[in-house]
């Protein structure tokens, strides 16, 4: 029996601990989220951790959610209050075209559907964002913004890690969303945060010069 297969430092062993720390890590993400306005304190937690996976610094993992999650409360909460208000205004605008019908209602669908985009993209970004650098909710704003502008096909490329699997889960059909909630609740938000890390990591290293947060 070839026992160095055993071996921790092995890339097996290297491979299924990275997958057991995904799915603990997938767990209290989820856990975090439950209160509903923590959900944006949460996901910045979340990219805190899988961008430290990326750059190999990511030390003990709850712990250093925890870490995370505690100090972006505030922050995290207030943008993710904002978002909902955004998006529910542009709900209150799609349901007043569907209430007129007509030209109207074509006209603020596409208009909703890509308002609605954008945001998706901005805030994501801007969770992962405020995981790496500690700013005012103003400057955060405004330099995730300038960020995202000058980095938009990364940025868009990183978004899409996580918009497509979602869409594919449950906006297809009933029989994909069954199979698809198991991978969501096992290790679906943390793996694809990791993966969407691989390439906001290489955004962010451009301007990591010592501003970079815990």
């Amino acid at each position: 029996m070839n026992f160095k297969k055993l071996d921790y430092n092995s890339k097996i062993s290297r491979f299924l601990t990275r997958i057991m720390e995904l799915v603990l890590l997938n767990f209290v993400f989820i856990l975090t989220c439950i209160p509903i306005l923590t959900i944006g304190a949460s996901i910045t937690a979340l990219y805190a951790i899988t961008l430290k996976m990326v750059r190999g610094e990511e030390g003990y993992i709850i712990r250093g959610y925890f870490k995370n999650f505690v100090q972006n409360l505030k922050q995290g909460t207030a943008f993710f209050v904002v978002a909902a208000i955004l998006y529910f205004l542009l709900y209150i605008v799609y349901m007043a075209a569907f209430v007129n019908g007509g030209v109207l209602l074509t006209a603020y669908t596409a208009i909703t559907l890509a308002l609605g985009l954008i945001y998706s993209i901005y805030f994501l970004f801007l969770f992962a964002f405020n995981a790496v650098f500690e700013n005012t909710m103003k400057e955060a704003a405004f330099n995730c913004l300038r960020v995202l502008i000058s980095h938009f096909p990364m940025v868009l490329t990183g978004w899409l890690t996580v918009a497509a699997p979602l869409f594919i889960s449950f906006g297809i059909n009933a029989v994909i969303m069954q199979y698809a909630v198991l991978f969501w609740i096992l290790i679906g938000f943390s793996g694809l945060a990791l993966w969407g890390s691989v390439y906001f990591n290489q955004i962010f290293s451009r301007y990591i010069d010592g501003a970079a947060g815990e």
